[in-house]
């Protein structure tokens, strides 16, 4: 099967793993400019370490790839992309636009829960949340994601013990994160 962003074999969990985790530092330092992360190691609970190279401090990072649904990947994202895709677009369905709104918060509680329980909090927790699913075309402002935020405030309220949430892969290559008590 072929992931048809690179017409290469669709990657396993550690190719998937460290495309993620490069991608989640390109996007997390076009939040913070000044900040230069690498990565320190590869774990489990979290994904990864890493380290600002200018400031020395470490974060575990734990990466999450949310799709619609547990199809999506094997039928809408190996298999190549249909024609009418290409020429028509995605269709815009509500339903399942908030679907994928349902799922980025379902996958948010259940990896602070595990956070809580099981991760090594000796150095602060960035959740990485790849928006790898092609509706999320239709969530494409920041007004709606602070929507979604605002939407569901016990749980970003809840976040803890994450530091911050980064949503990247959005729109346009953008990126929205949040922060305890403030989205940005």
């Amino acid at each position: 099967m072929l992931d048809t962003e690179t017409d290469m074999p669709w990657p396993n969990k550690d190719q998937r793993e460290e495309r993620e985790i490069k991608g989640f530092i390109r996007s997390y330092q076009t939040i913070y400019k000044n900040v230069e992360l690498e990565i320190i190691c590869k774990g489990e609970r979290p994904d990864y370490v890493v380290k600002d190279k200018k400031s020395g401090e470490q974060f575990g990072v734990e990466l999450t790839s949310v799709y619609l649904n547990d199809r999506s990947v094997p039928d809408e994202h190996i298999p190549p992309i249909p024609e009418t895709l290409t020429t028509v677009g995605i269709p815009h369905d509500a339903g399942e636009v908030e679907e994928y709104r349902k799922r980025l918060i379902e996958a948010i509680k259940a990896k602070v829960e595990k956070a809580k329980n099981s991760y090594d909090l000796s150095r602060k927790l960035l959740l990485s949340i790849h928006v790898n699913e092609y509706r999320a075309i239709f969530i494409d402002t920041k007004e709606e994601w602070q929507k979604l935020v605002g939407d569901n405030e016990a749980v970003f309220d809840a976040m803890h013990p994450f530091a911050e949430i980064v949503f990247w892969n959005l729109t346009n290559g953008s990126v929205f994160y949040i922060k305890p008590g403030k989205g940005i």
